[in-house]
């Protein structure tokens, strides 16, 4: 399943560690949007994140994997909306690799 949004994220493998790194960064879009706009945006991703997750089985992979980032973006979006979040930095989260294997299916559809 695929969900457009403000973010791009990407799966990376960390051979040193147990488990994966999951970079977020926003989109060229979202960024030159004013903070009314993104407030917006980011609340209805969130929304078609909670619609997509209810629409799949429990246990599915990609399931898992927009509960993941459906965490992540429903504490974000406080400060999103406050603009509080420097929009131009990517963000680093380590995430086991059970979880990655999930992350890697939901972004690749």
């Amino acid at each position: 399943m695929e969900i457009n949004g403000p973010l791009k994220i990407a799966v990376i493998d960390e051979p040193d560690t147990q488990g994966w790194q999951l970079v977020v960064s926003f989109t060229d879009e979202f960024k030159r949007a004013d903070l009314a706009s993104q407030g917006r945006q980011f609340e209805n991703y969130v929304r078609e994140l909670v619609e997509g997750i209810n629409t799949l089985p429990e246990g599915d992979r990609n399931r898992d994997g927009m509960a993941i980032v459906y965490q992540l973006c429903s504490e974000m979006l406080p400060y999103i909306r406050e603009g509080q979040i420097a929009l131009e930095e990517s963000m680093v989260v380590e995430i086991g690799q059970t979880q990655a294997m999930s992350l890697t299916d939901f972004l690749h559809g």
